[in-house]
């Protein structure tokens, strides 16, 4: 039965999309005075008001017809602006036929004035305050100066009071009621906002994300590419100006193939990677063998580091396949590699380990180049770390780090750094086994 009445409440008092809350609101409140009109009607007619509870039936007719205008022309205001409109003429005629000032008119007139007030537009408050105060003031005046022209009606004074009482009882529940539903409607409508803002806040928080995500990859695409596409320019520029004999140009033609397809390589696995990454920044795990997955980048960087005069050695021991992202470890491998080649110089070393002692694998690189200084060490994972130049003026220790340390954490790992100024530096990728 509960629901039943719970859901022909929603269905009477529910609105079209160009109505808001108000509209709401005007549907309840309307409903509210029929049902208090008619309780006021069965009253009257308990004491023998017959002619005030026949305008009571007009008057609710007349909300009834205010309700029907605001629903069929999906514009809530016409229907308040009828309903003040002819609430006041009405409420005259109350005034006389139930004892002017001494009946409990004066409720009534309050309680219309509320309802009137919560559903109008800000802007006619003045104006139905006017309307409310200009009829109530020429009534209280009638009253006081010409008494003769308000019949009595109550037979006793037992009934005046209990028509006050049930009255004022009834106009007091009829604004507890419309205030409810407007605190209703007011919280569901904050739920409603609050929810859009947390939906905003999230979408705005993912698109910093895929902006930030987007960025990195950009940076990281220039970084692991630069090296081995200056090399290759310059050993072409070489070539081109004659600077090699044909005994040179042979060695170097050999060198420049394998780099240019080692290159190749790595661009298609950057941009493979980066494409999964703009859609999830999630790693992937996979099974692998870390020396087969390695080859490829370290004959790049050995390559790289032997045109600058570096000696470049590299080791494996222990179980090879381990379980983890291999782009996300390649681009660690690749962003240190190319680190230690800018600050190290010729005649320099880097050694490339890779230990597992069945609880971590350790991949180390270490060189034996400029170090970097201990107040240097704590901020070089940082976001907005500025950084200096290499050996020959190459530029890095920047973002290349911080995107490392990043992934590093990402796929369970740590990323650790020792260093030493004038003797080098080494970093080590901390790998889970399980």
């Amino acid at each position: 039965m509960f629901f039943n009445i719970k859901r022909l409440w929603k269905k009477l008092t529910a609105l079209s999309p160009e109505q808001g809350m108000e509209g709401r609101i005007f549907n309840a409140t309307a409903l509210i005075l029929v049902l208090y009109l008619v309780g006021m009607v069965i009253f009257n007619l308990a004491i023998g008001q017959k002619t005030l509870s026949i305008i009571l039936v007009f008057t609710a007719l007349l909300i009834i017809l205010a309700y029907i205008i605001a629903r069929k022309s999906r514009n809530f205001k016409y229907g308040i602006r009828t309903l003040a409109a002819i609430s006041y003429p009405i409420l005259v005629i109350n005034f006389f036929l139930n004892d002017g000032i001494e009946g409990p008119s004066v409720y009534i007139f309050l309680m219309i004035h509320i309802i009137v007030l919560t559903l109008s537009d800000r802007k006619e408050f003045w104006f139905w305050g006017a309307y409310n105060f200009l009829f109530f003031s020429v009534l209280y005046v009638i009253d006081s100066k010409f008494p003769e022209l308000i019949p009595q009606n109550y037979d006793s004074i037992n009934i005046r009071i209990a028509d006050h009482l049930i009255t004022y009882l009834a106009c007091l529940v009829g604004m507890i009621s419309i205030i409810s539903v407007l605190k209703w409607n007011y919280h569901k409508q904050k739920l409603k906002s609050e929810f859009r803002n947390k939906a905003f806040k999230e979408a705005n928080s993912n698109l910093e994300n895929s902006l930030e995500q987007k960025n990195k990859i950009i940076a990281l695409i220039s970084h692991d590419l630069k090296s081995p596409l200056i090399s290759i320019t310059n050993i072409l520029e070489m070539i081109k100006e004659g600077e090699l004999n044909e005994e040179e140009t042979k060695t170097v033609q050999e060198d420049l193939l394998l780099m240019a397809s080692n290159t190749q390589k790595m661009a298609e696995s950057i941009l493979d990677w980066a494409t999964v990454e703009l859609k999830s920044s999630q790693p992937i795990l996979k099974k692998i063998n870390i020396q087969d997955r390695c080859q490829d980048t370290l004959k790049t960087y050995k390559s790289l580091a032997g045109q600058k005069g570096i000696n470049f050695t590299k080791s494996f021991s222990g179980q090879l396949k381990i379980t983890t992202d291999p782009d996300r470890i390649l681009l660690i491998i690749r962003n240190l590699l190319q680190n230690a080649i800018k600050f190290t110089p010729p005649k320099g070393e880097i050694y490339f380990s890779y230990e597992n002692n069945g609880q971590y694998a350790n991949i180390t690189i270490r060189d034996t180049g400029v170090g970097i200084s201990e107040e240097k060490i704590e901020s070089i994972f940082s976001k907005n770390y500025i950084s200096s130049l290499g050996t020959a003026s190459e530029k890095g220790y920047g973002l290349g780090l911080y995107i490392c340390k990043e992934n590093a954490q990402k796929i369970g790992g740590q990323l650790d750094v020792s260093s030493e100024m004038g003797f080098g530096t080494t970093f080590t990728i901390k790998l889970p086994t399980i």
